[in-house]
């Protein structure tokens, strides 16, 4: 029996009950988060964010990957700058053009494991998630494997009930086309190799060529990407390792998923989905409430993708000691609306779907402006300022005008603290490349022979320890100077310092 077949007992007769149909509101739903989150920081941000300002500059250099992560976001923010000639709120739409495409992935799931109108609901609840909220504004690698997440336990559930080779090649495709979004997708394929196993029915596929033929496809897609990590010595695990030294422990990750997940909660107690009145009687109903066979795979197959991947990045933590960084949920948690869904089936009515439609609405309407309020005008009032605040056109064209005024050549080059060149550089005219923190095995689009053919422009905050370690002993012969900028939007803050050297090219114009 199929899971969709056994859903009209959750839905309900009368026509004055339905409102707005699933699909439409699944529409409204991502157009309004492309609208609301682009919105949003478009007219909060002075700046880009860190991780988009060096996508941006990354992007420009069309590479496989860089020292902390394969490139697709680069890829997707050049492309955006290439069909709109703009920074800045490109950048945000393509954010939420991602975490739209994968709300219509969960929405696709959820129809075929229960039916539209608990898939709608379920995929509404992610409203009142803040990973697909306020963390949007930063487009970055977590953002951007996040459609994978979501899209391939639907390719895999279609691949295995319709016993379809094309299921499996868009399988393997997705799969391998993620892997240049973030790593940790290969996560996502060892949470999708349990289910698999699991699952009777996935099981049985094992025995038929389209699995296999789907890995093929997805191992012929990484080619390119594995061949990068050997030769540049596996840079982006090199990364990650040192950076889960920084990261929290354990027991806060957790924490804070649980403070992140709670607008869900929220959401499902004012659609009536959720109930107290004895100790345990609420764990006990929900478990109970799934008694057909098709609806206990479903709930195996989102049980397994939402806790699964989870259970695997803290045991990692604990064992090696690293640490777990909490915008990982943007990935790990697109399924868990439709988890709470199916768990509170036994509750479901179209008046619950209303309810958490017009909750969704609220929160699409409510957060995006109170996040552009608190990043617009709040440094006006408490005097913090955060990076989106930094005066980063300003810095670029002034950096610029003073290399072109005292070199007389184009900019092509800018480097030093990685933060200060991809501002410097982001939106100057002669669109330079950033050697990030003076490192040329960090940057192997740059060579010794280009830096002496077109000289480098290295700037740094003054309140900094000073240049990147890889470029003191090349300064140490060089004039250190210095431009003040006012912080915008914030009164009695002093000036930002911006510290440069200016080295020319050696090799004479031609």
């Amino acid at each position: 029996m199929k899971a969709a077949a056994v859903t009209d007992r959750y839905q309900m007769a009368s026509p004055e009950s339905r409102v707005i149909e699933p699909n439409s509101l699944i529409a409204l739903l991502a157009l309004g988060q492309v609208a609301m989150w682009t919105l949003a920081p478009a007219i909060s941000h002075i700046s880009p964010p860190l991780d988009v300002v060096e996508s941006y500059m990354w992007g420009r250099e069309w590479v496989i990957a860089t020292y902390k992560h394969p490139s697709m976001p680069g890829w997707a923010l050049e492309a955006s700058y290439l069909i709109t000639g703009a920074y800045g709120w490109p950048a945000y739409l393509v954010s939420q053009l991602f975490i739209a495409a994968s709300f219509i992935f969960v929405f696709l799931l959820g129809r075929d494991l229960m039916g539209p109108e608990r898939a709608a609901a379920g995929t509404l609840l992610l409203t009142g998630i803040t990973y697909y909220a306020w963390w949007t504004t930063e487009f970055k690698h977590n953002i951007a494997e996040t459609p994978f997440w979501a899209g391939l336990p639907w390719l895999l559930w279609r691949a295995v009930e319709r016993r379809s080779v094309t299921w499996w090649v868009l399988a393997g495709t997705l799969a391998g086309v993620g892997m240049y979004a973030r790593l940790t997708v290969g996560l996502l394929m060892v949470t999708a190799s349990v289910w698999m196993l699991v699952d009777p029915r996935a099981r049985r596929s094992l025995a038929t060529p389209g699995p296999w033929i789907g890995l093929a496809v997805f191992l012929v897609l990484c080619i390119p990407l594995a061949r990068w990590l050997i030769a540049n010595d596996f840079l982006p695990l090199a990364y990650a390792s040192s950076r889960s030294g920084h990261a929290q422990n354990a027991g806060r990750f957790i924490l804070q998923t649980v403070v992140n997940l709670s607008g869900m909660v929220v959401m499902l107690a004012v659609a009536g989905l959720l109930t107290f009145r004895r100790r345990g009687q609420l764990a006990a109903t929900t478990l109970s409430s799934i008694r057909v066979p098709a609806e206990r795979r479903a709930f195996t197959l989102l049980f397994i993708f939402t806790f699964v991947p989870v259970a695997l990045a803290i045991a990692g933590a604990l064992i090696t000691g690293g640490g777990l960084k909490t915008g990982w949920g943007n990935s790990l948690f697109g399924l868990v609306g439709l988890l709470a869904i199916l768990l509170t089936s036994h509750r479901f009515t179209r008046r619950s779907l209303n309810t958490i439609a017009a909750a969704a609405a609220i929160c699409l309407l409510i957060v995006p402006i109170c996040y552009a309020l608190v990043i617009g005008i709040g440094p006006r009032f408490n005097g913090m300022v955060t990076r989106v605040h930094w005066p980063q056109r300003e810095i670029s064209q002034r950096m610029e005008a003073i290399w072109t005024r005292d070199i007389g050549r184009p900019l092509r080059i800018v480097t030093g603290d990685s933060w200060v060149a991809g501002l410097a550089g982001l939106t100057a005219k002669d669109r330079p490349s950033i050697l990030d923190n003076g490192d040329l095995k960090l940057s192997p689009w740059i060579a010794p022979a280009r830096i002496d053919a077109e000289g480098m422009l290295v700037v740094w905050d003054a309140r900094s320890k000073g240049p990147p370690e890889a470029l003191r002993d090349v300064l140490a012969s060089y004039a250190i100077k210095e431009e003040h900028f006012a912080w915008p939007r914030s009164k009695n803050r002093g000036n930002l310092v911006i510290r440069y050297v200016e080295i020319p090219p050696k090799q004479p114009r031609q």
